[in-house]
């Protein structure tokens, strides 16, 4: 009985030992939808997963000055791309989780709102919040369109730069501006209290995708790895579906010129 008490002991004390926390750094559009799997893979698992959301760019450069993080997801290619320049990430674990799509909302009781993207240089629509297209992907993705479509210049004093993408879009729930260009996730997210006035066009800036990378200084590489297959996993990716991701692209496609 002894020895039979003494082996449960050590199978618990092994099992504990086992179970790693990990820390995500992720991009904060991720925020609901990782909640939601990472509460999924405890369940599953038994392992804990914490996380750190902000601008892609703001945790590139905690990353890059040493932040101790396991597993990076941006909302854009180029802040993996700085991290593999620098050595920072595992290229070897590269994955895209998911894509996106960029609209335009304005506050619920706008009765005339845009119809498109050049709707934004209209006489009407005096402030307009992006997220700042030096850190925020979605500001990046932003700059990107209202140079396609032509209205850059004519939109140049109207604009509102946000921290993240999040700030964004409370910049338009408090009636702040009179539009903003955001995910069109985080416009399903806030539900009645913005309004979708128009969907910028694909072709308009770059694919908006998720890529992720293990963090090549993570002590543990091999936890990290599982959670990020569990994220691209049919249980992971109806989680991402759930709140509006689309599925990682099958190809890559071309920016716009």
């Amino acid at each position: 009985m002894k020895r039979f008490l003494s082996f449960i002991f050590v199978f618990l004390i092994s099992s504990a030992a086992a179970a790693e926390t990990i820390t995500v750094a992720a991009a904060i559009s991720l925020k609901d939808a990782l909640t939601v799997a990472a509460k999924q893979y405890k369940a599953q698992t038994g392992e804990e997963v914490e996380f750190s959301f902000a601008a892609s760019g703001q945790l590139a450069s905690q990353i890059q000055n040493g932040a101790p993080v396991d597993l990076f997801i941006s909302a854009a290619n180029k802040q993996i791309e700085d991290l593999s320049k620098a050595g920072a990430i595992d290229d070897s674990t590269r994955k895209v989780i998911a894509g996106n799509s960029l609209v335009v909302i304005v506050p619920p009781e706008n009765k005339s709102p845009p119809d498109s993207l050049k709707g934004l240089a209209g006489g009407k629509i005096k402030r307009i919040a992006i997220g700042e297209p030096r850190t925020v992907p979605a500001g990046q993705y932003a700059q990107q369109a209202i140079k396609h479509a032509g209205i850059a210049a004519a939109v140049k004093d109207k604009l509102v730069m946000g921290a993240n993408v999040r700030q964004v879009l409370d910049y338009v729930e408090r009636g702040e501006v009179s539009a903003s260009l955001v995910y069109a996730t985080d416009a399903k997210m806030a539900g009645e209290k913005v309004r979708v006035a128009a969907t910028v066009d694909a072709d308009a800036h770059e694919p908006i995708v998720y890529p992720a990378a293990v963090v090549k200084a993570s002590k543990k590489a091999v936890a990290a790895k599982k959670f990020l297959e569990f994220v691209l996993s049919e249980k992971g990716q109806a989680a991402l579906k759930e709140f509006g991701f689309s599925p990682p692209p099958a190809v890559a496609v071309k920016s716009p010129k």
